[in-house]
C-alpha cells in the first residue's frame, strides 16, 4: 500500500474496500467497475447486468467524503484511503445522486438514506495489495494442480464448526473433485472471532479430511454475506470463482422454500438455469438418538422427539458460558480451541490440577489449557465397572 499523499482522496471503511476488491477481480460477476446510472437504473429495472443475474447494482456512495466528490469532476482521479493509507484509485468517469429505491452492494441490508451518501461514483478503478487476488491466484493454482473439474462451494460462518458441518464436508468430498469454502463473518455480537473460526477450521481439514481437495476462501472484513439474507448472492461468488455446484441447507435464511406441481423450488432455481451452476438443498442434519447416528431429517423414520439438534446458537451460548459441549455435538478439538480462546488462563493453577485429576507420565511435562479440556472431554467418555 502506498503512503499517504495531499491529493483528492476519497476515505473508505475496511469494508468496503473489501468489496471494492472483490468487484476488481470479478468475483461478484463480470462487472469489474463501479456502475453508471443507466448501468444502476438497468439491475433495478431487470436483476440482470448486460444480461447476467445481478442481485445487487455495483454502485458505490461514499458517506465519509460526500464534499469530494461534490466538488469533483469527470475525468478527475480520485484514490482510495482506508486507514490512514492509500489503497487504490478511480479515474470518474460519472457522478449521480443516489436513489431510494436501489439497493447497491455496499448496503444491501440499509434501509435509511441517512447511511448513504449524496453521490455515486462510476468508473475503473484500481486496488493495491489486494489480498483476494492473491486468494484468488492461490485458488487457481490448486486447481490447476489436480486439474480439478467438479468445483463444489460451501458458503458459511462455521460459528462453531459442529458435527453436522463435518457431515456436509464429506457427503461433499465424495461428489467433487476440489470443495471451496467461503468463511464468511459471524453474524451479530454473539459470533465469534473470524481469526479462531479460520484457525480451528483449517486444523480440522489438515487432521481429518483431505486437505489438497478442500480450498478455504476467508471473506474477513465484508458483512453482505453474513446475515444469509441473499442466497444469490453467495451463488454469483461461487459461479464467478469457477465453481459448478453450490451446497445450501435447507435452513438457509434467505432460501424461501415452496412447492411447485408437489417439486421443491427455491429462489436459487432461475439462476441455476440461467448461469450453469448447480444449487443443491442438503435437508437438515440430526442426531437421532434411535439411529445412534447422524441422519437427514428426510431419511429417519423416527419423530423430532427422538433427534438431537445441531444448533449453530445455543452450541456458542454454551460455549460462551465456559461449558464444553458434548463430543456428539462438536469435536473436542474444536471445542477446547475456542475455550481457550474465550477464557485465556482461566485456570490459576492448572498444572497442579491436571497432576491431581489424570494420569500422567513420571517426567514433569507442562501442560497447557487445551490439553486440559482434552482430557476431561475424555474423561467424560469413559465408562466404568465397581
Amino acid at each position: 500500500m502506498a503512503l499517504l499523499r495531499k491529493n483528492k482522496q476519497i476515505t473508505i471503511q475496511k469494508n468496503e474496500f473489501e468489496i471494492l476488491s472483490l468487484i476488481k477481480e470479478g468475483m461478484l460477476g463480470t462487472c469489474t467497475h463501479l456502475m453508471s446510472e443507466e448501468e444502476r437504473d438497468e439491475v433495478a429495472q431487470t436483476g440482470k447486468f448486460r444480461g447476467e443475474i445481478t442481485p445487487y447494482s455495483l454502485t458505490f456512495s461514499p458517506l465519509l467524503s460526500e464534499k469530494i466528490i461534490e466538488q469533483s469532476r469527470i475525468g478527475d482521479v480520485l484514490e482510495f484511503v482506508c486507514e490512514d493509507k492509500v489503497v487504490g484509485e478511480i479515474t470518474l468517469k460519472s457522478k449521480f445522486k443516489t436513489s431510494k429505491n436501489v439497493k447497491d452492494i455496499f448496503s444491501p441490508n440499509t434501509c435509511s438514506l441517512d447511511d448513504l451518501g449524496k453521490f455515486c461514483i462510476g468508473g475503473e478503478f484500481e486496488i493495491y495489495d489486494s489480498h483476494i487476488k492473491k486468494i484468488k491466484e492461490d485458488f487457481i493454482r490448486v486447481k490447476n494442480n489436480i486439474n480439478a473439474q467438479k468445483i463444489t462451494a460451501i458458503v458459511s460462518s462455521f460459528d462453531p464448526l459442529h458435527r453436522a458441518h463435518e457431515r456436509m464436508f464429506r457427503w461433499t468430498i465424495d461428489k467433487a473433485d476440489l470443495v471451496v469454502i467461503f468463511l464468511i463473518e459471524s453474524y451479530g455480537e454473539n459470533g465469534l472471532e473470524f481469526g479462531v473460526k479460520q484457525k480451528y477450521l483449517q486444523d480440522f481439514i489438515q487432521k481429518y479430511l483431505p486437505p489438497d481437495r478442500v480450498f478455504v476462501f476467508p471473506l474477513k472484513n465484508i458483512d453482505i454475506f453474513h446475515s444469509h439474507l441473499n442466497p444469490v448472492l453467495e451463488s454469483v461468488i461461487a459461479k464467478s470463482l469457477g465453481c459448478t455446484k453450490l451446497v445450501v441447507g435447507q435452513n438457509h435464511t434467505g432460501l424461501g422454500m415452496f412447492y411447485y406441481h408437489n417439486q421443491p423450488q427455491t429462489i436459487l432455481d432461475d439462476f441455476s438455469k440461467e448461469c450453469g451452476i448447480e444449487i443443491i438443498v442438503l435437508p437438515e442434519f440430526v442426531f437421532c438418538e434411535e439411529c445412534k447416528m447422524i441422519v437427514s431429517t428426510k431419511s429417519c423414520p423416527h419423530g423430532l422427539h427422538h433427534h438431537m439438534k445441531y444448533n449453530s446458537n445455543s452450541l456458542r451460548n454454551l460455549l460462551r458460558l465456559g461449558i464444553i459441549p458434548p463430543s456428539v455435538f462438536m469435536r473436542r478439538e474444536i471445542s477446547t480451541s475456542i475455550l481457550t480462546h474465550l477464557f485465556p488462563n482461566r485456570f490459576k493453577n492448572m498444572q497442579k490440577l491436571y497432576n491431581d485429576l489424570f494420569v500422567t507420565s513420571e517426567i514433569v511435562e507442562r501442560r497447557k489449557d487445551e490439553e486440559f479440556y482434552e482430557q476431561l472431554l475424555k474423561t467424560y467418555q469413559m465408562t466404568y465397572m465397581v
